[in-house]
């Protein structure tokens, strides 16, 4: 008993991943990895591009107020002798060091004077002076398609040093092809790069998987081997346990009191319950370690002759229980399996319809083609699931509150073994279900 409740406690807790198994826990794990390093190296990656891009931005935004600023005491000069008179008098020419600069002085109304260098823009200052308020300190940076512009207001001071007089404004001015250029070519090595690493990671991301799962795995793959040695060794007391009451039954002259008699049943009652736990356990067990394959040798199974013999038994506890009982099978629908499992997972459908179906109630039972698949569905208008509970029904062991008050018998296994039983078929099981109104089972398996 101490082994059976330690597996119940474990099944319990980890039931969904073990019915999903491993495969799907390393995918959701690796997700989980690319996932994390691929939203750290991307945001690494534009973090780089953006403090690149704006340092560029920012050099060169800087060159060209130096520029400017250096031209500042070549207004003067501008305004009052000829254009000739600046390579005369003036050094600061050397600093023009690219023939994509350029520079322009304007008069205090923002009219043009002349220019100096390669100018690659039309864009004219008056119009801008108003609107854009350039004032002293204050340099105005502007973009025009591909040109970058900065502008800067020329004051000088009157002789009580309190009131500046506007002298004019100086442009400067540069291509950015260049810098456009190398922002592209950042831009590619930053995505190939990327490539690369995200490449690097993803393989390393499958071997980190493996390499976590690897102890996980191997401590589930003890514990199903534990669950099955305990199933196995635990039927045989549970065996005489049933015989020795089947025994103590045959003669109940022997017991002088009816009490002691109902003990008895008592006791033949839950070794028999213990003893289909014992069964459910071990086949799920052997699902849980044996690949598909390995379920599918089967031989050709054709449905409407297998559940013939279920229609007639569910008919008999149908007009028992006074419900109504409907089914409809279409012939010459085949699929490739054990027919004995199959059996068993439609009757655990069948049998939980009839179990939470009242009296005067409907079930509906049918076969059909659907593209190339088999659909059956078990429908009923019984108790009903909460939408709320439906993720849950596959679970094992798992059971509603009100199943638990008002059903005495079940374990909450059947629906997980009739998913199991789908599964290694290659086939799908679903549910549909509202409190109140009734549940529909629907079970897709392939054809042959």
């Amino acid at each position: 008993m101490t082994l059976l409740k330690q597996y119940m406690d474990w099944a319990t807790a980890s039931s969904k991943n073990s019915s999903q198994g491993f495969p799907y826990i390393r995918k959701r794990l690796l997700l989980g990895y690319l996932v994390t390093i691929g939203v750290v190296f991307g945001t690494s990656t534009v973090s780089l591009y953006i403090f690149f891009t704006q340092s560029l931005n920012q050099q060169l935004n800087n060159r060209l107020l130096t520029l400017a600023q250096a031209a500042v005491p070549s207004l003067n000069v501008v305004k009052t002798k000829s254009r000739e008179s600046l390579g005369r008098d003036l050094p600061w020419r050397n600093l023009f060091s690219r023939k994509d600069q350029a520079l322009e002085w304007f008069d205090p109304e923002g009219q043009l004077l002349t220019t100096e260098g390669n100018v690659l823009h039309r864009l004219p200052l008056a119009g801008q002076i108003v609107s854009s308020n350039v004032g002293e300190g204050a340099p105005l940076f502007e973009q025009q398609d591909k040109v970058r512009l900065v502008t800067i207001a020329v004051y000088t001071s009157s002789s009580n040093e309190r009131i500046l007089k506007l002298e004019g404004f100086i442009r400067a001015s540069e291509s950015t092809e260049n810098i456009e250029d190398t922002y592209s070519n950042f831009l590619q090595a930053l995505v190939l790069g990327s490539i690369s690493g995200f490449f690097v990671i993803f393989v390393s991301s499958i071997y980190l998987t493996q390499q976590a799962l690897k102890p996980t795995q191997d401590s589930f793959q003890q514990l199903k081997q534990f669950t099955a040695e305990a199933s196995h060794e635990l039927r045989n007391p549970l065996t005489k346990i049933s015989f020795a009451a089947d025994n103590l039954l045959s003669h109940p002259e022997q017991f002088r009191r009816s009490s002691e008699l109902k003990k008895l049943r008592i006791i033949k009652s839950s070794t028999e319950q213990m003893k289909r736990l014992l069964e459910d356990l071990l086949f799920l067990a052997r699902t849980d370690s044996l690949p598909n394959e390995v379920e599918l040798e089967g031989s050709i199974v054709s449905l409407d002759e297998l559940f013939k013999p279920l229609v007639d038994h569910f008919k008999a506890i149908a007009e028992t229980k006074k419900i109504t009982f409907q089914a409809d099978l279409a012939s010459g629908l085949t699929v490739r399996g054990d027919g004995s499992q199959l059996s068993r997972l439609f009757s655990n459908l069948l049998e939980n319809a009839f179990k939470y179906t009242d009296v005067g109630g409907s079930i509906y039972f049918s076969l059909e083609k659907v593209r190339q698949q088999a659909l059956i569905s078990v429908r009923d208008t019984g108790i009903g699931i909460a939408s709320e509970y439906l993720p849950f029904v596959f679970q094992r062991f798992w059971r509603t509150e009100r199943a638990k008050q008002t059903q005495e018998e079940g374990l909450g296994l059947g629906l997980a073994i009739a998913e199991a039983i789908a599964h290694k078929h290659q086939g799908e099981i679903s549910v549909e279900s509202q409190r109140g109104i009734g549940s529909c089972f629907r079970v897709y398996l392939p054809l042959v």
